[in-house]
């Protein structure tokens, strides 16, 4: 039988001191700031995360409140974290935002337990403290960038909408006039009209016919602007005259419809270089807006001043205004506040859009304003009166040519 000798484990034990080295050394070894403190707030130790962090070495910051870290606007935060360490609550990931020593902000999620001494009474409490500007700043950009995708998609989806709107709206838009004019032209053609049915029959047809083509040009002229190949003849002009020749046109849709006609114009002449064929075409569609949507006996105002710089012209109505939702988007193409094939105006909703093209092609830009629905709608056009580069450039090669 053969003995084999044992060797006993020699047991390890551990002193308090050594416990005490080693958490210290983890302490001063976390990348977390930790800092512990008095239940008066008072800083009692500070590892070298929190040095790092906060920018202030343990020396300045021992002694010292932990107000120090704590912006102004945040001190109350400080009462309701000791009240409840008095209670012996831990706080687990309180988020909020500390200040350096420097100034700087920093997103920090906090863990503050509560201290205890031999006995088990409170006497003070320990604080973890993460920076996580970064990662906030990370999850802004990700939210920030979801929200832009959101509303992009919302404004596609819109635009899709509107188009689809806008051409049924073409449509019918369209074949309305068509109906009429094909009807007249079949009873012409049928030679059962006495000359008065005739003479009828010719107004209708030009009527309708006069329609249509004013929305085929609108569209071309949307066409053109959209690819680039709307071109502006420019000029010395003066736009008092403009804005006249504007007025006298829509003058007796006006006085048909029983609306008055306010004109408030510059008494001289106010000469610029511009297009002034297109800018008949802006003061023309305003005011053809503001006639169409304006109730027999309301009144339409034009007004045509000059500021020191520029020129402005001011159509005005108290017809049926423009609703808050709508307005911001009132210049926008195939938009429109009642876009269904059975709404009480027709048109396909363009003016607007050629209004504002029109304008910023001449170095200017026209809003809208409106109080609401039934509390009638302005416009105003502001044009420089300096020479845009725009028309300089149309001028060259006009002398060119």
């Amino acid at each position: 039988m053969y003995h084999f000798p044992v060797t006993m484990a020699r047991p390890l034990s551990t002193t308090h001191e050594e416990l005490a080295y080693r958490l210290a050394a983890i302490v001063d070894s976390s990348d977390d700031a930790i800092v512990s403190k008095t239940l008066d707030g008072v800083i009692t130790s500070w590892n070298r995360a929190a040095e790092r962090m906060f920018g202030w070495s343990a020396a300045e910051a021992i002694g010292r409140h932990i107000t120090l870290i704590i912006p102004r606007e945040r001190h109350s935060e400080e009462d309701l974290v000791l009240a409840r360490l008095r209670r012996g609550e831990r706080i687990e990931h309180f988020d909020t935002v500390r200040v350096t020593k420097h100034g700087r902000f920093l997103d920090v999620s906090l863990t503050v337990s509560p201290v205890r001494d031999a006995r088990g009474v409170i006497v003070g409490a320990s604080k973890i403290a993460r920076d996580v500007t970064e990662r906030r700043r990370l999850e802004a950009e990700r939210d920030d960038l979801l929200a832009r995708e959101r509303a992009a998609r919302e404004a596609a989806e819109a635009a899709n909408r509107a188009k689809d709107e806008f051409l049924a709206t073409i449509s019918h838009e369209l074949r309305t006039p068509l109906t009429s004019i094909l009807g007249w032209a079949r009873l012409i053609q049928s030679a059962s009209l006495d000359p008065d049915g005739i003479a009828r029959a010719a107004r209708t047809i030009v009527q309708n016919a006069s329609s249509q083509a004013q929305l085929i040009e609108d569209l071309l002229d949307l066409s053109r602007v959209v690819t680039g190949r709307l071109r502006l003849q420019f000029e010395a002009c003066d736009l008092r005259a403009v804005v006249e020749a504007a007025i006298d046109t829509v003058r007796p849709v006006a006085e048909a419809k029983g609306l008055g006609l306010v004109v408030d114009v510059v008494p001289d002449g106010l000469s610029m270089i511009a297009a002034p064929d297109r800018l008949q075409q802006v003061v023309w569609n305003l005011l053809t807006n503001a006639v169409k949507f304006t109730p027999a006996g309301g009144v339409v105002e034009v007004v045509l001043r000059q500021t020191s710089r520029a020129a402005e012209i001011v159509v005005r109505d108290n017809g049926e205004g423009i609703s808050t939702a709508i307005l911001p988007h009132v210049f926008e193409p195939f938009r429109q506040e009642d876009s269904s094939a059975t709404r009480a105006h027709g048109g396909l909703g363009l003016g607007l859009s050629l209004v504002k093209h029109l304008v910023e092609l001449h170095a200017g830009h026209v809003r809208a304003a409106s109080p609401g629905k039934g509390e009638g709608a302005m416009f105003t056009v502001t044009l420089p009166l300096r020479r845009p580069a725009l028309a300089e450039t149309s001028l060259k090669e006009k002398s060119n040519s």
